[in-house]
C-alpha cells in the first residue's frame, strides 16, 4: 500500500469514531451543565417555536375531543437555519515528503507513525470545533447567537434571536457589594429568581452560575458572616452554598472577533451576573451536515480528504452543524455586583427576618433539587 492509498484509507469514518471514543473532549461548564441533552436531527433547518415551547401542564379535554397543540395557534413559522463549523488542515507536498520518511517501507511501524501524525491533524480540527460549539452554548444562555462568521464578502456576524423579548431578568434594587447587603439579600436575590421563572411558566431543578466579580461578592459574604450566622452557607473549589442554594463559579472564556476583525476574549457569564436556569431545559442538536460525501447526514463530526493539484496537496476537511436551543424565558439573569466585593466583617442583628414568602420558596428549591441528585463533571 503506497502512502497515498493508506492516508486516504485511514482518514474514514471508522477513525473519527475511535477518536471520538478514546479522546478527551473540549468542555465548557455551559455546555456540561445546561446543555446535558444531546441528539442528532435529520434536517438542515429546526422550528423556532419548538425551542420557545414552555413543557407545562396543559388542559384535559372532554371524551372526543380534539388534541390540545403544545404550541399556541399564533405562534410564529419561523424557521432557523443552523450554519456549519467548517475547518481544514492542509496536508502539503512538503508535509507528504515528511511522512514519506517516516512510512519508510509501509510496514507496520512506519504505519503507526504516520496514523499518529494523521490523527493528531484530525483531533486538532476535532478540539476547534468544540471551542467554537462550546462559545455558541455560552451565547445561547443569553437568548441570541451574535457571533463571527467568515464569507464571501469577508468577515460577517452569525446572529440568531430565540426570541423577541429576550431572557428573563430580574433587577435589584441594592447591589451585594454594598455594605449594607447581608446574606439575607442574597438568599432574597435567588428566590425572586426563581419567582420571575416560574411566572414565565417554567419549573424544575435550578442551578445558578456566577460570574467572576459576582461569585467573589457571594464568597466575600459568606467569608465575613459570623459562623454562627451562615446558616450552613458554605464555600467549596467550585461552587458556594447559600443556604442549600449552590452557585457555580463559571470564569470560562470563549475568542470572538471585533468589527475591525480584531480577536476578543469574553466571558461566558457576564463577570457582575448571576444566571439560573432549568436543569433539563436545554438540549443540543446536531443539524444534517451540507456535505455529499458525508451523505448529508447529522453527526457531531465528519472529516474527510480532498486532494488538491494546485497547491499539490490533500485537504483534510471537517464539518459539524450543532444548533444549541433552549428557550430564553427559562433563563433568569441578575446583575448583582459592580465589583469584586471586598468586604469588613459583618454585625449580624439576629432579629433579621427573610422577606415574606422566602421561607417557603427556600423548602420549594430544596425538595425539587433532591429530585435530581447532584452529577459530578
Amino acid at each position: 500500500m503506497t502512502l497515498l492509498e493508506f492516508i486516504r484509507s485511514h482518514l474514514s469514518l471508522a477513525l473519527i469514531s475511535e477518536l471520538i471514543e478514546h479522546r478527551t473532549p473540549v468542555t465548557s461548564m455551559i455546555f456540561t451543565r445546561v446543555f446535558e441533552r444531546r441528539e442528532n436531527r435529520p434536517t438542515p433547518t429546526l422550528n423556532l417555536a419548538e425551542i420557545n415551547r414552555a413543557t407545562k401542564c396543559m388542559p384535559v379535554i372532554h371524551r372526543g375531543g380534539h388534541a390540545v397543540p403544545l404550541d399556541p395557534h399564533n405562534a410564529a413559522v419561523t424557521w432557523i437555519e443552523p450554519l456549519s463549523i467548517r475547518l481544514s488542515e492542509l496536508i502539503t507536498g512538503a508535509k507528504l515528503n515528511n511522512l514519506k520518511t517516516l512510512y519508510g517501507t509501509g510496514d507496520e511501524h512506519g504505519q503507526a507513525l504516520v496514523s499518529a501524525e494523521l490523527d493528531r491533524m484530525v483531533q486538532d480540527l476535532m478540539d476547534s470545533t468544540e471551542l467554537t460549539r462550546n462559545a455558541l452554548c455560552a451565547q445561547a444562555l443569553t437568548g441570541k447567537i451574535d457571533y463571527q462568521m467568515e464569507s464571501e464578502n469577508g468577515l460577517e456576524r452569525y446572529e440568531i434571536s430565540f426570541g423577541t423579548d429576550g431572557t428573563s431578568k430580574y433587577a435589584l434594587t441594592t447591589l451585594l457589594d454594598d455594605e449594607s447587603a447581608t446574606l439575607i439579600d442574597a438568599y432574597n436575590t435567588i428566590i425572586a429568581m426563581r419567582k420571575v421563572l416560574s411566572e414565565a411558566g417554567y419549573s424544575g431543578t435550578i442551578e445558578v452560575m456566577a460570574g467572576s466579580n459576582a461569585y467573589s461578592t457571594l464568597s466575600n459574604l459568606v467569608a465575613v458572616t459570623p459562623e454562627s450566622s451562615r446558616l450552613g452557607s458554605t464555600i467549596s473549589e467550585n461552587h458556594i452554598t447559600i443556604f442549600g442554594i449552590p452557585i457555580y463559579a463559571n470564569l470560562d472564556t470563549y475568542t470572538d472577533k471585533n468589527s475591525s476583525g480584531a480577536e476578543v476574549v469574553k466571558d461566558c457569564v457576564d463577570k457582575n451576573s448571576l444566571v439560573m436556569y432549568i436543569k433539563g431545559s436545554g438540549k443540543l442538536a446536531y443539524c444534517a451536515i451540507d456535505d455529499l460525501d458525508g451523505n448529508l447526514q447529522a453527526t457531531p463530526f465528519f472529516s474527510k480528504v480532498v486532494k488538491l493539484d494546485d497547491p499539490s496537496a490533500y485537504n483534510v476537511i471537517s464539518e459539524s452543524k450543532p444548533m444549541p436551543l433552549i428557550p430564553p424565558k427559562s433563563i433568569c439573569w441578575a446583575t448583582v455586583t459592580a465589583s469584586m466585593g471586598r468586604r469588613t466583617a459583618l454585625t449580624i442583628n439576629n432579629n433579621i427576618t427573610v422577606d415574606a414568602g422566602a421561607e417557603q420558596g427556600l423548602q420549594n428549591i430544596e425538595e425539587q433539587n433532591s429530585e435530581e441528585p447532584e452529577k459530578t463533571e
